[in-house]
């Protein structure tokens, strides 16, 4: 099971620096103050980079109001561990042009709100995972470079030999690597032909 200093060394390995944080929340080592200062933003980009199925979830959303201007017909409240929504649930596990329920996200004076025209909308999102012992590995991998990419400026004294851009080009690999295997885990519906293919039989 990793953790955030476990990480964050794998962040530094990825620039060759042997030092090693032993508390990533305590320690006031360069290296430590660097990777906590990226930390948050690292895991929440990596997480809003592709949609990782251990991040993703499903979710009633909060009825605000009925009719809430002259465009929509519903508004509801942006779940709260929500960094980005997907799609709106349409009862179709894969939607086509037609099938898609619009929405729009908006703000009001409590927070972020979501606007449709469909009543009782589930909200498929990705969520805002914190816990280490969630991650599979090429996530971890994925948000190790995503650390490193974000602190090599100051952590290599300007980044002379070019390891930030070496880490931009093995996170792209690792998240590429980690699609493939989300791939391979699930089963799509087989979708019918097209009626132009239809056609030519």
């Amino acid at each position: 099971m990793s953790s955030k200093t476990e990480i964050s060394n794998m962040a530094l390995s990825h620039l060759g620096v042997g030092y090693e944080i032993q508390n990533i929340e305590t320690e006031q080592s360069q290296e430590a103050t660097a990777c906590r200062r990226y930390y948050d933003i690292a895991l929440q980009t990596t997480l809003t980079d592709y949609p990782w199925p251990f991040a993703i979830v499903t979710s009633a959303l909060a009825l605000i109001e009925e009719d809430p201007n002259e465009e929509w017909g519903y508004s509801y409240r942006y779940p709260s561990d929500c960094l980005h929504a997907l799609r709106m649930l349409s009862g179709y596990r894969n939607d086509t042009h037609d099938s898609k329920v619009p929405f729009k996200i908006s703000k009001d004076s409590a927070g972020k709100i979501i606007y449709s025209d469909i009543e009782n909308a589930e909200l498929e999102y990705t969520s805002l995972v914190e816990d280490p012992q969630f991650y599979p590995s090429d996530f971890e991998l994925a948000l190790s470079y995503k650390i490193a990419f974000l602190i090599a400026p100051r952590i290599t004294a300007g980044d002379p030999f070019g390891l930030r851009a070496e880490a931009s080009r093995q996170y792209d690999i690792a998240v590429s690597n980690a699609k493939r295997n989300a791939s391979n885990e699930e089963q799509p519906d087989i979708l019918p032909d097209s009626s132009l293919i239809k056609g030519r039989e």
